[in-house]
């Protein structure tokens, strides 16, 4: 079973170098798989022999079946050996060494931050998006407060100049009406006058008419 290299050159490392030791759950893995390819050839070699063999069309369904049902091999030091060459094999022909796979894991942890950072760069705008909001609401309810303070300051004004121009048409009108009051009375002394002084001439003229008939 090949492996695929994880990430760095390719097939440019030297035959001799050293390959990272396998883990144990890799090797069992490999050796199940080879156990359960050498069980499926005895059974083709069984099966392919005698007239009383299944058909060339029922053994695929019974390989398939035989692998399903097929217990995990027991570990031996000859297969362990040999998959370990061919592991070693595959990863000097692909060129997978430590380096190669910690650049690897180094160039995939750099894309997860890559997009760790992008979604703290999108959140963080969003953030400016909403305070910027915020305080274009809160700039424009300030402008209307001192809008509706000037409308009523100036609402204030018109009035206490309404009152002031009534309360001098009150006291011109007033004074008018004591003006006029003023003026009839003198009419009506100057008609006494002009009367008692009628009187008199009269009083005198028959005075005189009395003496001279005297």
């Amino acid at each position: 079973m090949p492996l695929r290299p994880t990430a760095g050159p390719a097939a440019s490392t030297a035959a001799g170098s050293a390959p990272p030791v396998l883990t144990k759950k890799e090797l069992l893995a490999e050796v199940e798989a080879e156990k359960r390819a050498k069980k499926k050839g005895k059974k083709k070699k069984k099966k392919g022999g005698g007239s009383g063999g299944a058909g060339p069309s029922q053994e695929p369904e019974a390989e398939a079946e035989a692998a399903a049902t097929a217990k995990p091999a027991k570990l031996d030091r000859e297969g362990m050996l040999k998959l370990l060459e061919t592991l070693t094999e595959e990863r000097i022909r692909f060129g997978i060494t430590p380096e190669t796979s910690v650049e690897g894991l180094a160039e995939a942890l750099g894309e997860e931050a890559e997009v760790s950072e992008e979604a703290g760069e999108e959140a963080g705008e969003e953030e400016d998006e909403e305070e910027t909001a915020e305080a274009a609401a809160e700039a424009a309810a300030e402008a209307r407060r001192e809008a509706e303070a000037e409308a009523d300051a100036v609402a204030t004004d018109e009035e206490e100049a309404a009152a002031a121009a009534e309360e001098e048409a009150a006291t011109a009108a007033a004074q008018a009406s004591a003006a006029a009051a003023a003026a009839v009375a003198a009419a009506a002394a100057a008609e006494a006058t002009l009367a008692a002084a009628k009187a008199r001439r009269a009083s005198a003229a028959a005075a005189r008419a009395r003496a001279a008939a005297d």
